[in-house]
């Protein structure tokens, strides 16, 4: 698979090394701004972004998706995007101010009708922003998208350190977003201003070229939103912002592995597939795949961050964070699932499926509404957190159903017999240095020497089941076989 003289496997290099580079170097800057700013001042930053991340997806409606599905886009539709783009920001961005009263009132807090005022700044950039991006992913520049990303991240977080050494708070974490905005927004029009022209517009052409693609996409990312997000608003309104930023930190810390893994192959996917979006077995194959590797690999990282959350959160945090230990553990049990669902979309994407792709999104936000709902009714954020990685786990079956079978005519026990089998061979591999940690106790009172030893003795178990079972060898010889 090669295409504009880039290979898949080029690509995912790429975009492995630069999220890899990324995800450290957040790692870090979390690591030095943990200490600096409290739980309280995270907690109301969450509950900001909860409604920034909203504004987001409206931003995009869907036509990055678009503009990498249709090829035959051209100069002049892409500058009608883009004009179409500066007028829906300018419109976003004046109701973004005005939600600060609406949004103080409902976290109780004053504090955020200035945040939100702020925070305008990125929802413009964010939006003005989606064509550039999209025109990127189509020529499938993932060299320019990772420098990019690691200097804007860079650049970002070195302000927000400063800012935050200087008492701003919560303010140093809002200009960190909105800085990385500017900075990525001038990065990518420079890039690809010889490929948008904004002479013989025709706006309402260009975005209906693109419009009932983009709206299924759109719609599902309204929906994914509110799954994704509605334990945020719910733990922010009724628990509070102490609650709320132990939350979200250990909420955090479990998503790096899917932004690194699933989530790079979920960027380069549409690229790249959408070219056999007609050789619907070839995608179900290609699917399947990468369902067992990814599967695999979040049986590895879950049992690292069930065996090792205590020492994790204290490497990473600082003592302060201790509270949020049960909560990162709880969520890590969602780890494998939570892989193994993120490429979905792109397949769907590729596939054409965007329809297919919105009511998954709204069965999915179902399951995690209701037992949101359910775990609120307790009033305690460890039995909510606990229903949230349920909801992760019944996911799953929604993905199954939308995607092995409805768009593939697959059978849904393909796509679950792989995950359950690796699960079972994940908790056999995590046994014994369970067992060595939490009944013989052993430790050496110094965290970082206890993590990497644990790490290591649970790496050693882990590819040893995995060995044994045949996993690995049939896993090389499938990549052999695809290559």
């Amino acid at each position: 698979m090669k295409h504009n003289n880039i290979s898949f496997f080029k690509a995912a290099v790429i975009q492995f090394s630069s999220r890899y580079m990324n995800v450290l170097i957040q790692l870090i800057l979390t690591a030095v701004l943990a200490r600096l700013l409290s739980p309280e001042e995270y907690g109301v930053m969450a509950g900001l972004t909860v409604f920034t991340s909203l504004f987001a997806i409206l931003a995009d409606m869907g036509f990055g998706a678009g503009i990498i599905q249709y090829k035959q886009l051209d100069r002049y539709d892409f500058g009608g995007l883009l004009i179409f783009s500066f007028i829906l920001a300018a419109v976003l961005t004046i109701c973004f101010i005005f939600m600060g009263f609406p949004i103080s009132w409902f976290y109780q807090e004053t504090e955020y009708i200035p945040l939100c005022a702020l925070s305008s700044v990125s929802v413009f950039f964010n939006t003005v922003n989606m064509v550039p991006n999209g025109i990127l992913l189509r020529d499938k520049r993932f060299d320019v998208i990772g420098v990019r990303l690691i200097a804007t991240t860079v650049f970002g977080g070195v302000i927000a350190v400063v800012m935050a050494l200087n008492g701003f708070g919560t303010y140093s974490l809002v200009w960190n977003v909105n800085i990385t905005a500017i900075s990525i927004f001038l990065w990518n029009i420079i890039t690809v201003r010889q490929q948008i022209s904004i002479q013989k517009l025709d706006i309402l052409k260009s975005v209906r070229l693109i419009a009932r693609y983009s709206a299924y996409q759109a719609g599902f990312s309204i929906i994914n939103y509110f799954s994704r997000n509605t334990d945020h608003l719910i733990i922010g309104r009724f628990f509070g912002s102490i609650p709320l930023g132990l939350y979200d930190k250990a909420y955090k810390l479990t998503t790096y592995p899917i932004q690194f893994i699933p989530g790079v192959l979920g960027s380069i996917l549409q690229p790249y597939l959408s070219a056999y979006q007609d050789d619907k077995e070839r995608l179900h194959n290609y699917q399947m795949l990468m369902v067992r590797a990814l599967a695999i690999a979040g049986a590895y990282i879950a049992g690292i961050f069930g065996l090792c959350g205590h020492e994790i959160v204290l490497i990473f945090y600082g003592d302060q964070w201790s509270a949020c230990v049960p909560l990162f553990v709880i969520l890590s049990l969602s780890i494998i699932f939570q892989m193994v669902m993120n490429v979905t979309g792109g397949i769907l994407q590729s596939a054409g499926r965007t329809d297919l792709l919105f009511r998954q999104g709204l069965a999915a936000t179902t399951v995690m509404l209701v037992l949101l709902s359910l775990g609120s009714i307790t009033g305690n954020v460890v039995i909510l957190t606990v229903f949230v990685t349920c909801a992760f786990i019944l996911q799953t079956f929604t993905v199954a159903y939308y995607t092995t079978y409805k768009a593939f005519g697959h059978t849904i026990c393909e796509f679950l017999k792989p995950v359950a089998i690796v699960i079972v061979l994940g908790i056999v591999a995590i046994s014994l240095p369970y067992i060595t940690k939490f009944i013989l106790y052993w430790q050496t009172g110094n965290v970082i020497i206890d993590f990497i030893i644990y790490i290591f003795f649970y790496s050693l178990s882990f590819l040893a089941v995995f060995y044994l079972h045949g996993d690995i060898k049939q896993f090389i010889s499938l990549l052999k076989k695809k290559k």
